[in-house]
């Protein structure tokens, strides 16, 4: 149930509400939306063109009306500054609706954390921001805060074909190739900093090949040729020049 900015939303116990708010707004991805209804905070999560949370009415919510506000990522902060979105009105409830609430509640699958940035945004725009690419495919990896040094960094998925080091003078990045076995699924990608604990810095989804055989016959070749994974001839390989056709 979408709760408009401004809005004093009737609900009932167990009920799930939803805060969207356009790209161009003050709400950021990671934002956190809270309210003395809801079971837990939710928090804002990019849904092209908005971004997006989800939150559950809490079956022993008093019935009044509550305040929905939204504050910035992180943990809760007594000194944070904070926007009213909207309230909720809860509707009062039986204790057999109360009972039934819990056991609804109980079912509900688990947060859909994963996010659709635009397509022309870099990767990842944040650990959740999930992009897919089929097997035998490349990506580019751009480490968008700044975090990294040039050559300091690795990173390294079960799905790459090899690690590879982030490059650049300001921002490093490094273009990353999936194996052509890789199975259909979630793969996360992590950051390995020399002095510092790997972290899982991005995630991808990886889709069937387009054409498995050729996506191999590829691997081959170029590994017939000497050509590393990441582009360029292993040392002391000659590779062979064609000459141009008139």
């Amino acid at each position: 149930m979408p709760l408009e900015s401004g809005a004093d939303q009737p609900v009932r116990p167990g009920e799930q509400v939803s805060v969207s708010v356009g790209l161009q707004g003050a709400v950021d991805n990671g934002d956190r939306v809270f309210s003395g209804a809801f079971t837990a905070d939710g928090r804002m999560r990019m849904n092209d063109p908005h971004v997006t949370a989800v939150m559950t009415i809490s079956c022993t919510a008093a019935p009044r009306s509550y305040e929905v506000r939204i504050g910035s990522g992180g943990d809760p902060n007594p000194s944070e500054v904070t926007r009213l979105w909207g309230n909720v009105r809860v509707a009062p409830a039986e204790e057999t609706e109360r009972a039934a609430c819990a056991r609804r509640i109980s079912e509900l699958p688990p947060e859909l954390r994963e996010e659709r940035w635009p397509a022309d945004a870099e990767w990842p725009a944040s650990p959740w921001d999930v992009r897919s690419v089929r097997a035998g495919g490349e990506m580019t990896a751009t480490d968008g805060l700044g975090m990294g040094g040039d050559g300091g960094v690795t990173l390294a998925s079960p799905v790459f074909t090899r690690p590879v080091v982030m490059h650049g003078a300001k921002r490093v990045s490094a273009v990353v190739r999936i194996r052509c076995d890789a199975k259909p699924g979630l793969y996360t990608v992590a950051w390995r900093e020399k002095g510092r604990p790997s972290k899982v810095w991005a995630r991808l989804r990886v889709a069937e090949a387009a054409c498995p055989f050729s996506c191999v016959m590829v691997k081959r070749g170029r590994r017939a040729l000497g050509i590393r994974e990441g582009g360029t001839p292993e040392p002391g390989v000659r590779v062979p020049v064609f000459p141009a056709t008139p």
